[in-house]
């Protein structure tokens, strides 16, 4: 069974709208980050207006995980630049803020930029984007009194792990009184775990519910749970936020897959640099920089820089993944060759909320680099249509498939760079 988790989309962030724009804004509303910083640092850009390349800076510093450096660049030009910026500039701004703010943990300021944005900028929304940042607001305003989650690393730690059922890396974690194994997952945007674990963990229910989209496209019904204190190993996370889903919204297969609980991105992120063998997962007590620069976060999803010919291409990053696939826009770009080698057959797509189905293409096989390291996707599934919004703009998610094909893979958050050993 081929399990693709874990997706969630609170907003898009960006309307694809059809008018005409210059190419750094084309860049920019299609997530193409990296090329977006090649381009800035460029000669032909080197006369652009000053508030101009702050505001692009603000995108790509949020993207490469600077937030500070981001939220200082946009509150001077919204302080300065305002009267040279459209409300749907202005409003793609405070989006960004609110992101900023969420992966900083302060809630409250997530909470006063949202309802900024929904009172005087909301033209930069389309109703649907709105009718997801009003639901996700409902987060936020219901975190606002919640700390900030500290994750203290103490001393090197390794970690045995274990693949469940579906393959998926799973980890010890230890609540106050007891311990079980959650899918490690980059991801899951937000922790996650069931209702009757989150009653086994004695996790702070707060009264706070709302509707989160899954891969499939699918809506659940979701609450708020916080663990004042978990253990990784010997690594202590303190004020950490998990969504409550109902254990029938992550049962699988007529109940005999089951999960209990997922590790997303807020607490993953914090582990500053993680390293992952065959066995082990290991954290050391410091990151190290090792000079690459291919990693980035969109919102709250990992995007990895993958090479195919001499095209760059950005892939969304999911160690819950067993397998990688390929989106859309690698069938749009791509299309005479998946339809002259590849042969079409109905992809199911699993995820919280149930199975969603999409036709496909499979491909026997497609070199790809990464970190300057070659690798080969194998029996690769092409999707033709997009189930849900991030799958328009990324062209696959980079699955454990990949990461297989090495002895070690290292994430590092505090660098920005995915690494590989052979």
């Amino acid at each position: 069974m081929r399990i693709l988790l874990f997706f969630i989309c609170f907003f898009t962030g960006f309307v694809l709208q059809a008018a005409d724009r210059n190419p750094l804004d084309s860049l920019l509303v299609h997530r193409h980050f990296f090329e977006l910083q090649r381009q800035l640092q460029s000669d032909a850009y080197r006369d652009l207006p000053a508030y101009k390349r702050l505001y692009y800076q603000a995108f790509l510093h949020n993207f490469f995980h600077d937030l500070t450096t981001s939220n200082n660049e946009i509150a001077q030009l919204l302080a300065v630049h305002k009267d040279q910026l459209t409300s749907i500039q202005i409003g793609y701004l405070l989006m960004k803020k609110i992101d900023n703010h969420v992966k900083l943990f302060q809630y409250r300021d997530a909470h006063l930029a949202t309802q900024l944005l929904l009172h005087k900028y909301r033209s930069a929304l389309s109703p649907e984007e709105r009718e997801d940042v009003r639901n996700s607001d409902l987060i936020w305003k219901g975190l606002q009194d919640v700390p900030a989650q500290i994750t203290v690393i103490s001393s090197d730690n390794q970690i045995g792990y274990r693949r469940d059922l579906a393959g998926l890396i799973t980890v010890p974690v230890s609540f106050v009184d007891s311990s079980y194994y959650f899918v490690f997952d980059t991801g899951a945007n937000i922790s996650v775990i069931t209702e009757s674990y989150a009653r086994k963990a004695n996790l702070r229910k707060l009264n706070v519910r709302f509707k989160v989209r899954a891969i499939t496209g699918l809506q659940v019904n979701a609450s708020l749970g916080i663990a004042d204190e978990l253990r990784l190993g010997n690594v202590v996370v303190q004020h950490a936020v998990f969504m409550i889903f109902p254990d029938s919204s992550l049962s699988f297969a007529r109940g005999q897959y089951k999960i209990k609980g997922i590790l997303g991105f807020p607490i993953i992120e914090q582990l500053q640099e993680i390293h992952i063998d065959k066995n082990n997962l290991t954290v050391p007590q410091v990151a190290v920089d090792r000079n690459i620069r291919n990693f980035g976060v969109d919102e709250l999803l990992p995007v990895i820089s993958v090479g195919y010919n001499t095209d760059t291409l950005a892939f969304t990053f999911d160690t819950g993944a067993q397998f990688t696939f390929l989106n859309e826009p690698f069938y749009h770009d791509y299309k005479t060759l998946v339809d002259t080698a590849g042969y079409s057959f109905e992809m199911q797509i699993g995820g919280a909320g149930g199975i969603a189905k999409s036709k496909a293409y499979r491909l026997s096989q497609i070199p790809i680099t990464v970190a300057g390291q070659t690798a080969l996707l194998k029996d690769v599934a092409v999707k033709t249509s997009s189930p849900s919004p991030k799958d328009k703009l990324y062209y696959g998610n980079f699955g454990q498939d990949i990461m297989n094909q090495f002895k070690e893979m290292v994430i590092n958050f505090r660098y920005m760079y995915v690494d590989f050993v052979k």
